[in-house]
């Protein structure tokens, strides 16, 4: 009786869903933010000291999200911010290393797909840093021409 009983409850919770995957940012896809992120995933809470954060600060939580490996364009976009906090302390050479990395990523997604406009603005970004204005410009038009404006909206930093 006892192991009829066992069986059936175990069919009985094979059979439903989770409770842990419902709810804000796990299955409400309303809730998604900062290119497709959960605002409850850890990654997320990441990006805002990896962006406005102290130096400090912002090297670790871009490496977490470097880590992480969420997807090429994130990666790339920590990179590309973490290597402005690295400047910021001095760390020159840790610094263009990692701004080589992100414009490196940006473009093989640039080569992958022409169309992808982030990755062509994060491709001037890093361009620019890097002192090659003139071609900086026409990457960074071009992908605000083709995105419609929406482009830069990724790499804006409040605060």
């Amino acid at each position: 009786m006892r192991l009829l009983i066992a069986v059936a409850t175990l069919t009985l919770l094979a059979a439903t869903p989770a409770f842990a995957q419902a709810g804000p940012g796990m299955s409400d896809r309303g809730v998604r933010d900062m290119g497709g992120l959960s605002q409850v995933s850890p990654t997320h809470r990441y990006w805002e000291s990896c962006l406005t954060g102290e130096p400090t600060i912002a090297v670790r939580a871009c490496g977490r999200i470097i880590g992480a490996r969420i997807s090429r364009t994130h990666t790339a976009t920590a990179h590309y911010f973490r290597s402005i906090a690295l400047q910021s302390l001095g760390h020159e050479d840790r610094a263009l290393r990692d701004l080589r990395r992100a414009y490196l990523t940006f473009g093989d997604l640039v080569f992958e797909n022409e169309n992808n406009t982030v990755a062509r603005y994060g491709r001037g970004l890093s361009l620019k840093r890097m002192g090659h204005d003139q071609e900086a410009d026409q990457e960074m038009a071009r992908a605000i021409a083709n995105s419609q404006g929406q482009a830069s909206h990724f790499f804006e930093i409040s605060g």
